[in-house]
């Protein structure tokens, strides 16, 4: 081991910093612990320039306060918001922010700000609201919402891990993990790689991995419907905050890979060995989101549809570090969520005008 370490800093050296997001993400350390960009922070991460702005935004600085004809959307999200292994320019929030520029109806400039932060939830998300949105100024709040947010959330907002069996453990191996990747060269090049096998051999069971949530795919659970119904009171949350200051509220819902077709579904769960149930496929947890937005009345994308249009291999992160992601959208996946946003968001605006 130590001669193949020698080797690949010599013949393949290897950034020790790709994996390792401290420079510009923090963890609160008061409960409930929530997570945050740092202001100013800056790093390559996953072999893409951060650059995160004085008010915890990913991209360049913003004007406060907000200029004349301007129409100011904030993103907040999670990892996929926050562009995980691509660019700024590629996320969906800039490529959003194109298309609405592109053509105005009048002297109108749109600004969308990137409010993601890698590992956030519904929580984290009325946190940064909370902290962010008063000196933000948005027109229009847009969640970028993963089926991983669909957890069991105490009224702090502490993530409770119902269905999980670490037994207090695994704490202290991801501390080692971190150590050993912010360390060793050779493990940093084979990391992504080996969870990959390591989850498909079985030696880690992917179901009860920190940090790697599939509840709302999962069969039906007791801590499913616990966390379905948690989550709706978190979203009505948010919906009461953003009523109170007269933002529109937006949620566009990305869906995770193995709902794209009965091929891919059959992948997770052989291979991966993923708990999954038959409604991932079918669609049955964006209905439920479709149901809890027209309950709680909100306005709802869902990506699903205009994702199956095309090819999973171009819609998901890939690269020669990260073998397989079934989470994170590639910059091909960003742009057609971008364009399907864009497209009902034009669409309101029409009407608004008509009306």
């Amino acid at each position: 081991m130590l001669a193949l370490e020698v080797g690949i800093r010599i013949f393949y050296p290897q950034d020790l910093g790709f994996w390792d997001s401290h420079a510009f993400r923090r963890v609160l350390p008061t409960s409930p612990h929530f997570v945050e960009n740092i202001p100013n922070g800056r790093a390559i991460f996953t072999g893409v320039p951060v650059s995160i702005n004085r008010d915890g935004l990913r991209g360049d600085e913003n004007s406060s306060p907000k200029p004349p004809h301007n129409t100011r959307i904030l993103v907040v999200g999670d990892s996929i918001t926050f562009g995980y292994g691509i660019p700024i320019q590629d996320t969906y929030a800039k490529a959003l922010e194109r298309r609405l520029n592109e053509a105005p109806a009048d002297d109108t400039r749109y600004e969308v700000l990137n409010g993601g932060t890698l590992g956030a939830s519904l929580s984290d998300y009325l946190h940064f609201l909370n902290q962010k949105a008063e000196l933000l100024q948005p027109d229009i709040v847009l969640i970028g919402l993963c089926l991983n947010d669909i957890l069991v959330y105490s009224e702090a907002g502490v993530v409770l891990e119902g269905s999980t069996q670490w037994g207090g453990r695994l704490p202290r191996a991801r501390r080692f993990n971190s150590l050993v990747l912010r360390h060793s060269q050779l493990y940093t090049l084979v990391y992504g790689s080996l969870k990959s096998t390591l989850y498909g051999s079985g030696v880690l069971d992917i179901n009860k991995v920190q940090g790697l949530n599939f509840v709302a795919v999962q069969p039906a659970s007791a801590y499913q419907t616990q966390a379905w119904a948690s989550s709706r009171e978190m979203l009505l949350r948010i919906i009461a905050f953003c009523r109170e200051r007269n933002y529109r509220l937006v949620v566009a819902v990305f869906p995770m890979q193995m709902q794209m077709s009965p091929a891919e579904f059959k992948f997770c769960r052989e291979r991966l060995h993923l708990q999954l149930g038959d409604g991932a496929l079918s669609g049955e947890p964006q209905r439920r989101l479709q149901g809890l937005a027209a309950t709680l009345g909100f306005t709802l994308i869902d990506l699903l549809p205009v994702y199956r249009v095309h090819s999973s291999e171009d819609l998901y992160l890939r690269n020669k570090m990260i073998p397989y992601d079934p989470t994170h959208p590639s910059v091909r996946g960003n742009q057609i969520a971008a364009d399907e946003i864009f497209r009902v968001l034009k669409n309101q605006m029409q009407r608004a005008r008509v009306q």
